[in-house]
């Protein structure tokens, strides 16, 4: 596949925002008909993705497409041109040829098939009436990056079923998932595979850290929210992972998601309210949690969750991705991780170049390591 449709195919499929794509700047590739015949055979053909992003999404994306390969290049300024006028077809017309709606220039046609199915996308109410992701839920899928020895993926897709609102209707947030959970999934896959990707702009990211997921490792995921970080511990080679959330409704989508990723052999899900009562001999080699730190109101509950988990268990490694939204409620957090005598390492995440996955920092992201400072 060439590269650059895969690198939009992984766009796609998740949920990046169109003006963000990474199409190409020549005019010369992006107007070739092989480049988009093989973008519509990738991205939007029947049964080209076994679960494809929302309808309105890939309304949105062929949107961008066809104004991008509308647009007059700068080799040919100055050349009389007719540009491409797209209009909706009537809700009710049940079959709409992309001919009837659509007049193609000359000089720059467009794919007939790209043409045909944004303008049966149009003439669907659904589609026509909100172009953007808005409250509806629908399938995100992770592309992990390819190895720079095979050439290979490396490793299977994560796909989720997410909610991409801030908040849902059930007055939960996690129903998507965050930059935090990203940042942690990039983290272990990183320091994973840190042989891969020695000699990779990510080896700066995961110098010195050691392989954090240890084969046979028994997992704990605190808040698991859509379930991404948890997945991708099972794919690491985690003996066992519980993923837990507060919320029963999550812990409902969390349970379809692990179920879809074919992990629900080694990822068992439970709801879990942090400093609550646990099994008398529960005993985890890792501890992972993404976006535990934002509620200041929580954070008695998650140190006293952590002083369970140290009492069973003084080696524990925990780690904690946290997006730094309010640097009070942060602060208020490493001083009640003081006072339990807990060791905070931290570290600043940024996004890797090339991308693993696709996401913007809005606030900082630290990784953090706590350990039980040992007793005199």
């Amino acid at each position: 596949m060439d590269h650059h449709v895969r690198l939009l195919r992984r766009q796609y499929l998740q949920l990046v925002e169109p003006s963000a794509f990474s199409f190409p700047t020549s005019p010369s590739i992006l107007h070739s008909p092989g480049f988009q015949s093989a973008l519509y055979i990738a991205l939007f053909a029947p049964a080209a993705i076994t679960n494809p992003p929302p309808e309105r999404y890939t309304t949105r994306v062929l949107k961008r497409l066809i104004a991008l390969l509308s647009s007059v290049p700068e080799s040919a300024s100055g050349i009389e041109q007719e540009v491409p006028v797209i209009s909706p077809s009537p809700s009710k017309t049940p079959k709409v040829s992309a001919t009837d709606n659509i007049t193609l220039c000359k000089k720059q046609e467009i794919h007939e098939s790209l043409l045909e199915l944004y303008t049966e996308l149009l003439s669907r109410p659904s589609s026509f009436s909100a172009l953007d992701i808005g409250a509806a839920g629908g399938y995100v899928t992770y592309v992990l990056p390819l190895s720079p020895y095979s050439g290979r993926e490396i490793g299977q897709p994560v796909t989720l079923q997410e909610s991409r609102n801030i908040i849902s209707g059930q007055g939960t947030t996690g129903l998507r998932t965050w930059e935090a959970a990203l940042a942690l999934s990039e983290y272990l896959i990183c320091t994973h595979l840190e042989w891969i990707y020695k000699n990779t702009p990510f080896a700066a990211a995961v110098e010195g850290c050691g392989r954090i997921l240890q084969q046979t490792d028994s997992v704990l995921e605190l808040g698991a929210g859509t379930g991404l970080v948890s997945v991708i511990a099972a794919r690491l080679g985690a003996s066992n992972v519980l993923a837990t959330d507060g919320s029963s409704n999550v812990c409902e989508t969390l349970l379809g998601n692990v179920k879809l990723n074919g992990v629900n052999d080694v990822v068992t899900v439970r709801q879990r309210l942090w400093g609550g009562e646990v099994e008398a001999d529960e005993k985890f080699d890792l501890v992972l949690g993404a976006d535990v730190i934002y509620d200041a109101s929580t954070l008695p509950f998650l140190i006293a969750e952590f002083e369970g988990l140290f009492a069973r268990n003084p080696a524990v490694k925990v780690v904690v991705s946290a997006g730094i939204r309010n640097e009070d409620t942060f602060a208020a957090f490493e001083d009640a991780c003081r006072d339990s005598h807990f060791v905070l390492r931290e570290r600043l995440w940024t996004p890797q170049t090339p991308s693993m996955f696709f996401y913007t920092i809005m606030n900082p992201i630290r990784i953090i390591h706590i350990s039980k400072e040992a007793s005199s």
